[in-house]
């Protein structure tokens, strides 16, 4: 009878450990996808803008995540270099989900007015989830 429950309290550290170990896989993916969104609107500004970087917008985030939702909230703040050698920064204040971004992106890019756009288009959490906006143009 011992050795039936220390087996029992041995599968129930395990599946505690388990489920942890999800739990900080879930955040870190629903981040990931969040910075990831941001990245890519933000380079996509740039190209409407006329600016060509010379690689993507390297991005960091500050965000409160609700993995159940699919969702998070805060900032996420980009910097890059133009080919032309100008300073890139992109900083997206909202909530992202997996089906919009809500907030505005501001983009500044040394020497010129700021751009503000209010509303991404094609921006959800859901499109880079399992690398599906890997291969699209939005």
């Amino acid at each position: 009878m011992a050795l039936m429950l220390a087996g029992c309290d041995q599968a129930q550290q395990v599946a505690d450990q388990a489920a942890v170990v999800a739990k900080k896989a879930a955040e870190t993916a629903t981040k990931d996808a969040a910075t990831a969104v941001i990245s890519r609107a933000a380079a996509k500004a740039a190209e409407q803008a006329g600016v060509e970087l010379v690689s993507p917008p390297d991005c960091t985030s500050n965000l409160t995540l609700n993995v159940a939702e699919g969702s998070a909230k805060g900032d996420v703040m980009c910097v890059a270099l133009t080919t032309d050698r100008k300073a890139f920064k992109a900083t997206f204040m909202g909530s992202l989900s997996s089906t919009e971004c809500k907030g505005p992106l501001t983009i500044n890019i040394e020497d010129r007015e700021p751009i503000v756009i209010n509303s991404i288009r094609a921006c959800a959490i859901g499109l880079v989830v399992g690398g599906a906006a890997e291969n699209s143009d939005s």
